[in-house]
């Protein structure tokens, strides 16, 4: 045993001495030059290394350095691929005896990195050159060299000096720029990393860790601060990001008022045994829009993500630009000015969903309400399913003005056809604020029920207009339809027959009805409206029309029964069997309603004169001239005092 001690301390004091030797007599920078020439030969850029490297030894043996540089070659706009003001890293001697490795603290300072790519698709990343050129036998070498390295790799993590026994004092990197610039698409992106700081590190143990860096892309400013507890497990089986918590301050010019501010707080794990990450405790801020919830990603050969997502009530007007809000306001606008609406047609792209075809994805999102312009929808809950190129909403569901929408749909890559199914239910909703806020029309009230079923290929907005195939029916109920006043209409008909002064003018342009049902079909961009029948007590209209998608053309031929009872006193009964065509033309937005009173009159003292001859038949050919003068100047009368 004494035999053993000896021998150690004699191979710790030659191992101490050969330090000493190696440090006294070797000076790095006799081999500066060296360095710079090998750099120059294999990457063709100039290597200068400015400052004095020292070496340390005691208590930990290490270097540090004193300006170093990489430099660009000729025909690009910075100096600089790479500069280093200092750097210093040491590690500790006598641990080494016992097969530990405690690596002091890494510090870097003034890092600059500069990644070009010029207008002609040259980088300056390209280290090729003549004399690097690689042959497939060096390529062979290399991966039976890699194929080595990764053997003794793992027999020294399972040897004296093992992986899981290396410490690190701690990283402080300081001052580091890092620019690129992309002068083909004419983009910069600059990082201006304030401090990097990772305290002491030890396997399976938990480390601060910090970032605080500014991002300038373009016209746009972006402050990131990052706090979290990094824990690297023993076996490297998996990576820990506890209390994450990233929080951005976004400012520019084309942001709503200047600035978003976000947050991100989250507990993170990456599971290396199956490549998955859990997103745990997950709160994610955007200004006052908020989702919290967790979320898994687990990278394969076809991604699997899973998710339940959770939100508050989002209001997105303060993201949207003025063109946006007034969207719909000019589109109606512009659909009453078609050279307008010629001039203004944007190109539109179909989507690409062909990612569709890699993703394996399932969870659950909902939010408790949604503001988009002048729209406003309450709680929306939906199951999202993606897989084998097709995405699912099984179902969507949404409170919606003071009723539920309830979807189920789906859309397919369809090898580039970009396929859809809808399928669509309506139940209590208010029609006339949901119009009026989602298209600016004002044209009907009522609350409604619908449900339609449709398929499609194509989602830009022309190929869904033009395209969609399905077919629906509606019913609503105690509704106005607005625009006209059908029974004002009526009495002033009444009034004109029997020779009186019409009614005052009630100034309300509305018809109120008990009922509107109908059913419809929509293909190649119209509305066929088969059947549509409005109900009132003191009318009945009912007929068909179309409305055109692409257009917003209304075409309606439709006919309005007076309705009374024989017992009833009503100011429409001497209107009782009279059928008037009512006509509706004009736009969604600008719709034109017309009574036709002429024919439907004309009709009617036409039937009022065969009944008035089959009454005289009896007559005599004199007696019934007689009265078909006189009826005929009635009539006459009449229609002058009306149409005349």
């Amino acid at each position: 045993m004494k035999l053993f001690v000896k021998l150690f301390a004699a191979l710790l004091a030659l191992l101490i001495l050969s330090v000493i030797v190696l440090v006294s007599v070797i000076d790095p920078n006799d081999y500066k030059e060296e360095i710079q020439t090998q750099v120059k030969n294999n990457t063709g850029r100039d290597l200068f290394i400015n400052g004095d490297i020292n070496w340390t030894f005691y208590p930990k043996l290490g270097f540090s350095s004193g300006e170093i540089e990489l430099n660009n070659v000729a025909g690009f706009n910075r100096k600089h691929l790479l500069k280093i003001d200092n750097a210093d890293i040491a590690i500790d001697v006598f641990p080494l005896l016992t097969g530990e490795i405690k690596i002091g603290e890494l510090t870097l300072n003034g890092l600059i990195i500069n990644v070009i790519l010029n207008e002609d698709g040259s980088s300056n990343l390209d280290f090729k050159t003549a004399d690097t050129a690689v042959t497939s036998e060096q390529v062979d070498k290399t991966v039976t060299t890699t194929s080595t390295e990764k053997t003794i790799s793992k027999e020294a993590n399972d040897g004296f000096f093992a992986l899981d026994k290396i410490q690190v004092a701690g990283v402080n990197i300081n001052d580091t720029l890092i620019e690129i610039q992309d002068l083909k698409a004419g983009s910069t992106t600059t990082a201006n990393i304030k401090q990097i700081h990772m305290g002491k590190f030890v396997l399976g143990e938990s480390t601060d860790l910090t970032l605080l860096t500014d991002v300038f892309i373009d016209n746009m400013n972006a402050q990131i601060d990052l706090q979290a507890k990094l824990i690297v497990a023993s076996d490297f089986s998996s990576i820990q990001l506890n209390d994450l918590q990233l929080k951005t301050l976004l400012t520019g010019p084309d942001l709503p008022n200047g600035k978003v501010t976000t947050s991100i707080n989250a507990d993170i794990i990456y599971d290396m045994g199956i490549n998955q990450a859990n997103i745990n405790k997950l709160v994610l801020l955007v200004d006052e829009i908020q989702l919290q919830g967790q979320l898994s990603v687990q990278n394969s050969t076809i991604p699997k993500i899973r998710f339940d997502l959770q939100g508050n009530e989002w209001d997105l007007n303060p993201y949207l630009s003025e063109s946006d809000s007034d969207e719909n306001t000019s589109s109606a606008q512009e659909n009453d000015n078609p050279k307008k609406t010629e001039a203004s047609k944007v190109t539109e792209t179909e989507p690409d969903l062909s990612a569709l075809n890699g993703l394996d994805v399932k969870g659950t999102f909902g939010i408790a309400g949604l503001k988009v312009a002048k729209i406003k929808v309450g709680k929306i809950d939906s199951t999202i399913i993606v897989n084998k190129g097709k995405a699912e909403l099984k179902p969507l569901t949404v409170n919606l003005y003071q009723g539920l929408l309830k979807v189920n749909a789906w859309v397919e890559d369809a090898q580039g056809r970009n396929k859809y199914k809808i399928s669509s239910n309506l139940n209590d909703v208010q029609i006339r604020p949901l119009l009026t806020d989602a298209a600016q029309i004002d044209m009907l009230s009522g609350t409604t029920k619908l449900n339609f079923n449709g398929t499609g290929q194509g989602l830009t907005t022309s190929k869904i207009k033009s395209g969609l195939v399905g077919n629906g029916d509606f019913k609503l109920l105690d509704g106005e339809l607005y625009g006209v006043n059908i029974p004002q209409e009526l009495r002033t008909l009444k009034a004109q027959l029997s020779g009186k002064k019409p009614p005052s003018d009630e100034n309300i342009k509305k018809t109120d009805f008990a009922s509107l049902t109908g059913k419809f079909s929509i293909k190649n961009g119209q509305v066929n409206n088969q059947t549509l029948l409005m109900l009132s007590p003191v009318m009945r209209l009912d007929g068909s029309g179309l409305a055109n998608i692409l257009t917003e053309a209304l075409n309606y031929n439709l006919s309005v029964t007076p309705l009374s009872k024989s017992s009833e006193d009503t100011t429409l009964s001497d209107l009782n069997g009279v059928t008037i065509p009512f006509l509706i033309s004009g736009s969604f937005s600008q719709p034109k309603f017309a009574l036709d009173t002429e024919g439907a009159l004309k009709e009617k003292l036409k039937a009022e004169q065969k009944r008035l001859e089959k009454k005289l038949k009896d007559k005599t050919d004199e007696e019934i001239k007689k009265e078909s003068k006189k009826l005929e100047d009635k009539l006459k009368s009449k229609l002058d005092n009306l149409f005349g």
